[in-house]
């Protein structure tokens, strides 16, 4: 299966934003049937993107990250780039990263703030 995320941004928009954004591709896109069938997913990002916002990325998958867990959903969820110019792929890789970094912390109820906590209370000790 394949999924083109160019038939879900405005003509003039360069980047994904918005969380309740993410979540309408994901009802438009089926997502929950698509989550528990056996197929892999190619999702597209167009070329001439410049932005996945984290919000826009869980909007549309974390659910998908809480069902299947981080090793499944990477593994039936397979991003291709269609932008040729490598540093903006790599800025959109990042993108991506940053946004699974988001879902695991949410998962763990874990956050940079908390991270400094523990290592407050360990070097105080």
């Amino acid at each position: 299966m394949i999924i083109d995320l160019g038939q879900y941004k405005s003509v003039k928009s360069t980047l994904f934003t918005g969380r309740p954004q993410g979540k309408l591709v994901r009802q438009k896109l089926k997502l929950d049937e698509v989550d528990q069938s056996d197929s892999n997913i190619d999702v597209i990002i167009p070329a001439g993107t410049s932005s996945i916002n984290p919000s826009f990325f869980l909007g549309l998958f974390f659910p998908s990250i809480k069902t299947l867990g981080f090793e499944k959903f990477r593994i039936k969820y397979n991003f291709k780039f269609q932008e040729t110019n490598p540093i903006i792929t790599k800025i959109l890789r990042a993108h991506i990263e940053d946004a699974l970094r988001n879902a695991k912390n949410s998962l763990n109820k874990t956050n940079s703030f908390s991270l400094f906590k523990k290592k407050v209370k360990l070097s105080d000790h």
